[in-house]
């Protein structure tokens, strides 16, 4: 029987992939805060801030409600009770009724 072995070339570029990724996951996430003379550059004034947030939203309305805990928690068990009662009702179709499968 022939020996089986995998390319080294994938093993490699699969354990490069594996020590970035681990690598990005312990680079620091936080950003230094800006200087002063930086920060009164970027301050707007509260008529001109109302007006652009309002327009990011009117563009991404679903991402006003993507940070709410309750729509996260509402995703979850949505993604929950459709992907547990796809097999649920097949198994039960498959031992009560199988004449419509």
């Amino acid at each position: 029987m022939a020996r089986r072995c995998s390319s080294f070339l994938a093993v490699a570029a699969l354990c490069t992939l594996a020590i970035w990724g681990f690598t990005s996951l312990m680079m620091p996430t936080f950003v230094a805060a800006p200087a002063a003379a930086e920060k009164q550059q970027l301050d707007m004034p509260q008529p001109e801030r109302a007006a652009a947030l309002a327009a990011a939203a009117a563009l991404l309305p679903e991402a006003a409600h993507a940070a709410n805990n309750g729509y996260a928690l509402q995703q979850l068990f949505s993604a929950i009770f459709v992907i547990g009662l796809g097999p649920a009702v097949l198994f039960w179709i498959y031992f009560n009724k199988p004449e419509l499968l």
